[in-house]
């Protein structure tokens, strides 16, 4: 007797499979971490609200605040203005403008404007979303000299890989992410010189309200920001 293949068992192995994937990544991941930087903790809280002007046109404007030194030092705290277009379910462009106060280890306070610009292609599978962000940024660092080593403004290309799980009844979305930083006018050396790894979840409580919740690894070879850093974030947004 021919066997009946059941689809819809395969496709429940095919998720079950990706997601045991994840979870051992993640613990390899966890586990891979220096052990030189365990002990440098931060914190990342953002407040946001968001509008669409049109179906597929976005505003958004968010406030960050960021502690360092086991928690116990103000690292920055922010401002962006952030307008974005929707061209269908595959691609999103937008481009912000970020005002930052950022307190230097040595050097103390500094003014820093940021603008960038950024294209997102995403492919959906299942209750899976892969995206891949592609972002140019340039950062200006008010009072920052520029000489034969050092440029200002800092112009940098960020590369994020994402992968999103829309669990089926339930408001949460866990995600997975990895994004490589690569200077684009360093004067020394333009080899990437960052990394970011981050898992976390959103939540969304209802129509115009959500959370995100998030632990993030920040290997920052650059002198100029953190030299390794453990982030516990959380956001909210509200939604117009």
């Amino acid at each position: 007797m021919n066997k009946i293949i059941n689809f819809d068992t395969i496709q429940n192995m095919k998720i079950r499979h990706i997601i045991n994937l994840l979870t051992v990544s993640g613990g390899i991941f966890i586990c891979s971490f220096p052990l030189s930087a365990q002990n440098d903790w931060g914190s990342s809280l953002n407040i946001g609200v968001s509008k669409k002007l049109t179906p597929k046109l976005n505003l958004s404007l968010e406030e960050d605040f960021r502690t360092r030194n086991n928690f116990s030092k103000v690292e920055r705290f922010s401002t962006a203005l952030d307008l974005n277009y929707k061209f269908n379910n595959y691609l999103k462009l937008g481009g912000a403008y970020n005002l930052i106060n950022y307190n230097h280890e040595t050097k103390g306070w500094q003014v820093r404007h940021r603008y960038y610009f950024y294209g997102t292609g995403s492919f959906h599978f299942d209750r899976f979303t892969l995206s891949l962000r592609e972002r140019f940024q340039s950062t200006y660092r008010v009072g920052v000299k520029e000489t034969d080593t050092r440029s200002n403004p800092k112009l940098y290309l960020r590369n994020r890989l994402e992968l999103n799980y829309n669990i089926a009844k339930s408001n949460w979305e866990p995600f997975i992410s990895v994004e490589l930083y690569k200077p684009l006018n360093d004067k020394v050396d333009n080899k990437m010189d960052k990394v970011k790894y981050t898992v976390g979840t959103d939540y969304k409580i209802n129509k115009h309200n959500s959370l995100e919740m998030f632990y993030r690894y920040n290997n920052f070879i650059d002198n100029d920001e953190n030299d390794g850093q453990h982030i516990i974030g959380l956001g909210y947004m509200y939604k117009f």
